[in-house]
């Protein structure tokens, strides 16, 4: 049950056009969104920032961004992020073999090491504190010019805040996501032990 409901799409005027570009995106209403309509001028902030930083063309493939974004949700333990960026992942052309194997990517050979690379940031310098390493920020350097580090770097950050929100308010997942999830081998965040990777 969430702590704040979300509000009707019809009460939120001021975010309405925004939250209904990302529906177009997603094909369902984003409940975190409604909750944030509250104070529609974070609504509008934060969707500003998903579509630049996710939904926007940028220098990184959106398959592998979406894969960063459900990695970080995992290691951040957010149920809500994880299902979304699962379902996002298998609908901006992450593989049906990669989606399901996606917290094995250290060992899974279907990864190249340019995403084990990512995906280990993701996994690190999602956490908060951050626990990356310099060796695997040089690693990540090695397959990424500056600006898709950057790129990188803001996703696994928007979902800092993503997780953060949506764990805090315990923001219930729309129907949809869950049928996408239940439709595959979903592994969510109950499955995350921060002794790996």
């Amino acid at each position: 049950m969430p702590h704040i409901p979300p509000v009707d799409l019809s009460s939120s005027e001021q975010a309405k056009a925004d939250i209904e570009w990302l529906a177009s995106a997603t094909g369902f209403v984003a409940h975190s969104m409604l909750t944030l309509s509250h104070r529609p001028e974070i609504a509008k902030a934060v969707l500003g920032l998903i579509r630049a930083v996710v939904r926007s063309p940028g220098t990184v493939d959106p398959a592998l961004r979406w894969m960063v974004a459900h990695v970080t949700s995992l290691a951040n333990g957010c149920q809500y992020c994880s299902a979304h960026t699962f379902k996002n992942g298998g609908d901006n052309g992450v593989p049906e073999d990669k989606l399901e194997a996606l917290w094995e990517f250290e060992t899974n050979p279907i990864f190249s090491e340019a995403e084990r690379a990512a995906l280990r940031v993701a996994m690190t310098g999602g956490q908060c504190p951050s626990y990356a390493t310099p060796e695997d920020m040089a690693i990540l350097r090695e397959h990424f010019s500056p600006e898709q580090v950057v790129e990188i770097g803001a996703v696994i950050s928007l979902f800092g805040f993503n997780n953060r929100w949506n764990a805090l308010m315990e923001t219930d997942i729309e129907d949809s996501v869950i049928s996408f999830t239940k439709s595959r081998n979903y592994r969510g965040p109950e499955s995350f032990d921060k002794g790996q990777g």
